[in-house]
C-alpha cells in the first residue's frame, strides 16, 4: 500500500496510517482501519516521509520497533507486521541535524539507502528512459512510433530537466500526441525543449536556389496553372535523391533524416519516380 505523507494533513494524515475508532474526533461518524492494519503482512510505502510531523513520527517509529500501533480514540493495542519502504526529496540527515526529523526513526529507516540522482546528473539513462517511455506511449496511446530523429535526441541531451523523469515522460506525451511519422522531430517537443538549443545553420543550396528560380521562371512564361505543385515536385526529387544517395538507400535511416514515416517517403518516391534497389556490395566486399 502506497501512501504520500506531504498530500495530506497532519490532523489527517494519523489517522490514513493507524486508523481511528468512531468518535475519536469531530467527523469520525464510524470506525476507519488505516494502512498499516491494512498492509498486516505486506508492505507500506511512504512517499515523501520526510514531510510528515514529529508527533507522527514517533508513532511510526514506536510501530517500526515494536509492530504495535494504538487507532486514535482507542486504547487497544494492534499488532501489525509490515515492511516498511520510504521516499523524499529532501536530505534528513540535514532535517536531523535541524531537529525536523528525528534521529532514532531516520537510522530505523536507514537500513538499505537506494540514492537517486537528478536525471541531469545521469545523463547516460535518457536513452534507455525515452525508448521505454515511448513503448509505454505507443502501448498507452495507440501508436506505433519507432524513436526519436537525431536532431531530437540532440535536443533532449542539452536540456537539464529540474522536474527529472516527470517532466521528461510528459515531454515525450506532448510530443507523441502531435507527431504524425513514425519517428518524433524536433518540431514536436514542447517549446521550452526547442527554445534550450540553437539549431545547427543549415548548408547553404544556393546552386539549387538558382536552378529552382529558373524553373520558376520558365513554368510563368508558359502559363502554368499549377506553379507551386510543380515546383515543390521538383524540390521534393533533388532532396529525396541527395538523402537517398547520403543513406546508401536505406529508407529507414531516409526517413529519420527527413523527419517523415516510411509511408510517407514511399508515396514521396512514388511521385518523384524515384526507385531504389536493393543496395549492391562493391566485388572485393562479397568476394571476402
Amino acid at each position: 500500500m502506497a501512501i504520500n505523507c506531504a498530500a495530506i494533513p497532519d490532523n489527517l494524515l494519523e489517522s490514513e496510517l493507524f486508523g481511528h475508532e468512531q468518535g475519536a474526533f469531530t467527523g469520525a461518524d464510524r470506525r476507519r482501519i488505516g494502512k498499516f492494519e491494512q498492509a498486516h503482512g505486506g508492505t507500506i510505502f511512504l512517499d515523501e516521509i520526510g514531510d510528515m510531523s514529529l508527533t507522527i513520527q514517533a508513532k511510526v517509529l514506536r510501530l517500526l520497533q515494536d509492530s504495535r500501533f494504538e487507532r486514535l480514540g482507542d486504547n487497544e493495542t494492534v499488532e501489525s507486521d509490515v515492511r516498511v519502504v520510504a521516499a523524499t526529496n529532501q536530505n534528513l540527515e540535514s532535517m536531523v541535524a535541524t531537529g525536523k526529523f528525528r534521529r532514532d526513526l531516520f537510522y530505523r529507516l536507514n537500513a538499505v539507502t537506494i540514492q537517486l540522482p537528478p536525471l541531469r546528473e545521469r545523463m547516460e539513462d535518457l536513452q534507455l528512459l525515452v525508448d521505454y517511455f515511448i513503448a509505454t506511449l505507443n502501448r498507452n496511446l495507440g501508436r506505433t512510433l519507432r524513436g526519436v530523429a537525431p536532431e531530437t535526441m540532440r535536443l533532449l541531451q542539452t536540456h537539464d530537466w529540474p522536474g527529472n523523469v516527470r517532466e521528461l515522460l510528459n515531454s515525450l506525451k506532448y510530443a507523441v500526441i502531435r507527431s504524425t511519422g513514425e519517428v518524433l522531430t524536433p518540431d514536436c517537443l514542447p517549446q521550452n525543449l526547442k527554445g534550450n538549443s540553437t539549431p545547427p545553420p543549415l548548408p547553404t543550396v544556393r546552386s539549387h536556389a538558382s536552378e529552382f528560380v529558373d524553373i520558376v521562371r520558365e513554368l510563368l512564361k508558359s502559363g502554368e496553372k499549377d506553379v507551386y505543385a510543380k515546383v515543390i515536385s521538383e524540390v521534393d526529387r533533388v532532396v529525396l535523391q541527395e538523402v537517398l544517395q547520403h543513406t546508401q538507400g536505406n529508407l529507414g535511416q531516409a526517413s529519420e533524416q527527413l523527419g517523415m514515416s516510411r509511408t510517407t517517403l514511399r508515396a514521396k518516391l512514388q511521385n518523384a519516380g524515384i526507385t531504389v534497389g536493393k543496395q549492391m556490395l562493391p566485388e572485393s566486399d562479397r568476394d571476402g
